[in-house]
């Protein structure tokens, strides 16, 4: 039986992290370890190190990994800014999604984007939002996760964080693969390369040969005439395993090339002559070699998957049989369930076994394959719960945190209006000083100008009384001159004594003046903002493959080229699920069942216009 590829290659994107071989794993741990007991260290390099042995050992040992991301918290903690928490709540999401607890992931996505938000360093903001757009990418929810990859790379630029810029780019491209854009798919991917080559990481560049390759090969599926793409894409291939061959110390990832080397496998299976088995069963070995030493359980099942294949083509059935349980048996004791992949290999046991004429064994299997798809549509249903749980949660958080920060600017606002109100009332209060000082002292000045006109009008009155004095005294003298001449003399000294002494008397004229003058004016502002909501469902069914009557009528209008895969297609579409009802049972993407019913109208001969559900159903 072989494994739809989707899954795979989805795995393979949920484990683009730093999954290792033994010796790799060790030379990379202990350099870290090494570089740690220098005392030299700055504790922002100290947080980054204890990130990436988290990341180095979270396969191997997921406890040993959260106790580095918290010894990194704990570093963080005594840095001046954000820088060091933001790593490593960000490194937490990725352990707690492996660990698969989504509340205390989007709670770590919260805390890094909030301590983010405290730092400016880009780098680690744009890891940040690397690591957000990524949980959002293990969620299905592409949307999001785009705008965030793009937010990421506008804090990448000009920080040289090359390596961090070519994963972006390599999920970027993952998103218009299948052939929804091969026009962007084949961009992201050529700068995938490119950031790749600029940040001389093995890692990098081996991700990026993938990345490229699965272009050829998406675009090959959409015309399979062009040999030349599918040419392309394994020679792509092929360079990336031989560059994990000869720099096997220095690379880390190793889903990548386990992927790859199934990927090859696959494509010698599908799209060449059984002449070609051996390079299909050399690549099938090396992506089990590989998935083996690095516990990668979704890879080595498909391998056994694929030698299952071979074995039904030959028409061995004990053999089909016996490397599907070889392969339910190796994932039996791993900590990843797995239960709708298991769903699938029972599946096909069963029709293995009915094939066979074991129709109690095809019974037994069967009722396994259901045993655990509906162990597997709980899970997905806990998971749904805890993501919508987690999500509602995570968007309370943020309103809550909007209105605490629209608070604290109302806050700020009216703090400054009331310093400004002291700050005016203080201003009347001195203004009303110095005015009340000009008006006491004008007053003054008044009342000083008011005695002196006072003075001057009683010199005045004086002077007229003297003037009249002395007319007085002339006429006296006057009547007595004649009689006395001697006191004529005497009168007229005594009149110049007189003059003399009213001269003496009258005294300068005084003027003064003034002038005096007030303004004063204030003013004030305020303003505010706005959010919104989701939700979610799905079904289950399964039953049909044995109306073997249906099936030759098919394989006799396809001139009997469709696969087992086709038939069980065309089987759901007389059911009358949508691609969506029938990607959620076979647990892939519905663009993927779109790309199906393309290929499998081809192999009908039908028109582009022909409803191929309305012919599936008159071959009923």
């Amino acid at each position: 039986m072989q494994l739809p590829l989707k899954p795979l290659l989805i795995t393979t994107v949920f484990c683009l992290v730093f999954l290792k071989d033994t010796t790799a794993q060790k030379i990379y741990t202990d350099s870290l370890n090494h570089l740690l007991a220098q005392t030299s260290l700055s504790e922002a390099e100290r947080v980054n190190i204890h990130c990436k042995l988290a990341k180095a050992n979270f396969e191997k040992d997921l406890p040993l990994s959260f106790k580095l991301a918290n010894e990194a918290l704990q570093i963080g903690a005594r840095m001046k800014d954000g820088r060091g928490k933001a790593m490593a709540f960000a490194t937490l999401i990725h352990l707690y999604v492996w660990k698969k607890d989504l509340k205390r992931a989007y709670e770590s996505r919260d805390s890094a984007l909030y301590y983010a938000g405290k730092t400016k360093d880009q780098e680690t903001q744009g890891f940040v939002w690397l690591r957000n757009g990524w949980l959002d990418l293990v969620n299905d929810e592409n949307d999001k996760a785009i705008t965030k990859f793009l937010k990421a790379l506008d804090f990448f630029k000009g920080q040289a964080a090359y390596e961090y810029e070519s994963t972006v780019y390599h999920y970027l491209a993952s998103f218009y693969g299948y052939g929804n854009d091969p026009g962007k798919q084949r961009k992201y991917a050529d700068l995938s390369y490119e950031t790749a080559l600029k940040s001389k990481q093995i890692d990098a560049l081996n991700t990026a040969y993938f990345t490229i390759g699965q272009t050829y090969f998406d675009r090959f599926k959409l015309d399979t005439s062009k040999r030349n793409l599918l040419d392309s894409a394994l020679n792509i291939y092929k360079k990336s395993l031989l560059l994990a061959e000869k720099q096997s110390g220095r690379l880390l990832i190793r889903s990548n090339t386990a992927a790859i080397a199934l990927n090859t496998a696959n494509i010698y299976f599908q799209y060449f002559p059984n002449t070609h088995r051996d390079s299909a069963e050399k690549y099938t070995d090396i992506a089990m070699r590989i998935a083996t030493n690095t516990n990668l359980q979704e890879v080595l099942v498909n391998c056994y998957g694929l030698k299952s294949e071979y074995a039904l083509r030959d028409g061995n059935y004990n053999e089909a049989e016996k490397m599907l349980l070889t392969g339910l048996s190796a994932v039996a004791g791993g900590v990843i369930k797995m239960p709708l992949t298991k769903a699938r290999m029972f599946l096909g046991l069963s029709h293995i076994a009915e094939k066979r004429g074991d129709q109690q064994g095809a019974l037994n299997y069967l009722k396994e394959y259901i045993k655990f798809n509906k162990e597997a549509f709980d899970e997905e249903k806990i998971n749904s719960i805890q993501r919508v749980e987690a999500q509602y949660q995570s968007e309370k958080k943020e309103q809550k945190i909007a209105y605490l920060q629209q608070e604290a600017a109302f806050n700020k606002k009216r703090n400054i209006f009331y310093i400004l109100l002291a700050l005016t009332g203080i201003t009347a209060l001195l203004f009303l000083l110095r005015s009340y000082n000009y008006k006491l002292k004008a007053s003054i000045r008044k009342q000083e100008l008011v005695d002196k006109e006072k003075g001057a009008a009683e010199l005045r009155a004086q002077l007229n009384e003297a003037e009249a004095m002395q007319l007085q005294t002339e006429q006296v003298l006057l009547k007595e001159r004649q009689e006395r001449l001697q006191k004529e003399v005497l009168a007229g000294n005594l009149q110049m004594e007189q003059k003399n002494e009213l001269l003496e008397l009258l005294s300068g004229k005084v003027s003064t003046d003034s002038h005096l003058t007030l303004d004063e004016q204030i003013k004030r502002i305020i303003h505010q903002q706005k959010r919104i909501d989701k939700d979610f469902e799905e079904l289950k069914t399964d039953f049909f493959e044995s109306n073997p009557v249906f099936f030759e009528r098919l394989q006799k209008k396809a001139n009997q080229v469709l696969t087992r895969l086709d038939l069980k297609y065309c089987a759901y579409i007389l059911m009358g699920l949508s691609n969506k009802e029938i990607a959620i049972r076979l647990g892939i993407e519905p663009k993927s069942i779109r790309m199906a019913r393309y290929r499998i109208k081809q192999k009908f001969g039908l028109d582009k216009e022909a409803n191929l559900d309305n012919f599936i159903r008159s071959q009923e």
